[in-house]
C-alpha cells in the first residue's frame, strides 16, 4: 500500500496551473493537521477530491494527497496523507491550496473567482474607461478591486485605484465580454485625479 504524501505523478512547473481556493496554511495541532482560509466566500472546494495543489499561484506547486478535510465558517482544516506530525506539516506553513480550473465548484449567481475578475476592463456607466483590474484585495469585508489606471485617461496617479467590489458600485460584471461597469460614489474617482 502506497503511503507517499505526494501524488505519483508530481506536478512540474508550468505543466498545470491551479486556482487559489484557500490561503495561508498554518499548523493545527501536533498530528500534522493544517488550517487555511477559504476564498472566495468560504466555499469548500475540496468535497470529493483526494488531492490538491500546494504552493503559490503562478509559482511552483505540487500535488498532495488529502487524507481528510473539514470546513467551518471560512476555515478549512486538512491533513495530507503521510504528514503525521507538526514537524512534517511545518514544510507547508504559509503556502496556499489550489485546484485545477476544471475542478472548481460553480459559484452562486453573481459571485466570481478572483481569476475571473483580474484583467477585466472597468468602465463607468457613461462608458468612460477607468482601467483594468490588477488584483482583488481581501479586507475581511467587501473586497477591493485594485484597478490599474488607463494611461489614455490622463490619470493623475500611477497607484492602483481601490474600488469596493460592492454590488451597489459594480453594477454589471461580465467576464465573457471582459467588462465591469461601475457606478462609483461621488468623489471617489476624483481622489485619484480622474
Amino acid at each position: 500500500m502506497k503511503s507517499s504524501t505526494e501524488d505519483p505523478a508530481p506536478l512540474r512547473p508550468g505543466n498545470e496551473t491551479g486556482v487559489l481556493v484557500a490561503t495561508g496554511l498554518r499548523l493545527r495541532g501536533a498530528l500534522g493537521s493544517l488550517t487555511a482560509r477559504l476564498v472566495p466566500g468560504g466555499i469548500d472546494q475540496l468535497e470529493g477530491r483526494d488531492w490538491v495543489l500546494v504552493g503559490r499561484g503562478g509559482g511552483d506547486q505540487k500535488r498532495l494527497r488529502v487524507e481528510k478535510h473539514s470546513s467551518y465558517g471560512d476555515r478549512l482544516v486538512l491533513k495530507f496523507l503521510g504528514v503525521d506530525s507538526a514537524e512534517a506539516a511545518a514544510a507547508f506553513v504559509g503556502q496556499d491550496i489550489l485546484i485545477p480550473c476544471n475542478g472548481l465548484v460553480d459559484l452562486p449567481e453573481g459571485s466570481y473567482y478572483i481569476f475571473q475578475l483580474v484583467g477585466l476592463t472597468v468602465r463607468t456607466r457613461a462608458g468612460r474607461t477607468i482601467g483594468r483590474v490588477r488584483d482583488v484585495v481581501p479586507t475581511g469585508g467587501t473586497p477591493l478591486l485594485a484597478i490599474e489606471p488607463d494611461a489614455g485617461e490622463g490619470a493623475g496617479t500611477h497607484e492602483p485605484i481601490l474600488m469596493p467590489a460592492a454590488r451597489s458600485i459594480c453594477t454589471a460584471i461580465d467576464p465573457a465580454s471582459g467588462w465591469i461597469t461601475i457606478d462609483p460614489p461621488e468623489g471617489l474617482l476624483e481622489l485619484y485625479g480622474l
